[in-house]
């Protein structure tokens, strides 16, 4: 059972299906060394072009500070989301993944945190208490199939390619390729994150004891879900004004509209979802 109600329920079986599939020896064996070998490649890319941070301007820092930070602060947070869809789901399959996507949370904020104290952007990872209520929102949804589609559709997939595709191409512009392979390198392990996540998302609708009410969750979700998202990542947000004054962006608005365009893409990829009830931030239209 994949989609469960507030209390969490420990199965008396675990089906040797399970068991057998949820993560074998070999593949995680397979991930480790996937991780070494990203691992070490970024290592020795990031040793080769930081020796160039003296060139780089106090202006590029300044734009470059309210998105490192808000997006490492979110990387240390989501572990403990992540450590929620565990709890709220008895099947082995997804805690494997899920355990692996925690880990891979905590080495984020690692390498992520390493390049902003090598900038000299703060000296503590912190933000604004307002920009916390993305996060609180989710970490409170009370069921397996509102906090997996919150996570993997907001935060890693809205979130995730508004903000390390943002800084990347900011980084590259500037010629700071030291951050730009550092958010490359986080990419790689997001695009593993959607994908499967969106898959258990699909599965958990399926499966659960009432997918008419798991779809509901999601539609009444996603009315309180976005304008949240959009505050925290649209036009009147500290990371558009950023990406604005860097020169990264034309228009604040057309940047919030790429991201809930963005939004839209990774939705379509769950069949059989109603069509959204949210009507999509102001001046939107599909066109």
């Amino acid at each position: 059972m994949s989609f469960m109600n507030p209390v969490t329920v420990i199965p008396k079986v675990v089906p040797d299906a399970e068991l057998r599939t949820f993560g074998t020896l070999e593949s995680y064996e397979e991930y480790i060394e996937h991780q070494y070998r990203d691992s070490k490649a970024l290592l020795e890319k990031y040793r080769e072009h930081k020796t160039h941070d003296p060139e780089l301007s106090a202006e590029y820092r300044n734009a470059m500070r309210p998105i490192m930070l808000t997006t490492c602060w979110g990387e240390a947070q989501t572990t403990a989301q992540v450590a929620q869809i565990i709890t709220k789901t008895n099947r082995p399959t997804i805690q494997y993944f899920y355990a692996t996507h925690a880990l891979d949370e905590v080495r984020h904020t690692q390498i992520e945190w390493r390049r902003i104290r090598d900038l000299d952007l703060a000296d503590e990872l912190e933000v604004p208490y307002e920009q916390t209520e993305l996060f609180r929102f989710v970490n409170g949804l009370p069921s397996f199939v509102e906090i997996v589609y919150g996570q993997v559709c907001t935060l890693e997939a809205y979130s995730a390619h508004v903000l390390f595709n943002s800084i990347s191409e900011l980084a590259r512009k500037y010629g700071d390729l030291a951050t730009a392979y550092t958010y490359e390198y986080v990419m790689h392990d997001e695009v593993r994150h959607i994908g499967t996540g969106l898959r258990v998302v699909r599965e958990a609708i399926e499966t659960a004891p009432d997918p008419e009410e798991a779809v509901f969750r999601i539609l009444d979700l996603e009315e309180r879900l976005l304008p949240i998202t959009i505050r925290k990542l649209g036009r009147d947000s500290p990371i558009a004004h950023s990406l604005y004054e860097a020169g990264m962006i034309a228009d604040k608005r057309a940047f919030e509209f790429d991201g809930f365009r963005q939004y839209l893409i990774f939705r379509a990829k769950i069949p059989n979802l109603p069509p959204m009830r949210y009507k999509g931030p102001d001046g939107w239209s599909p066109e």
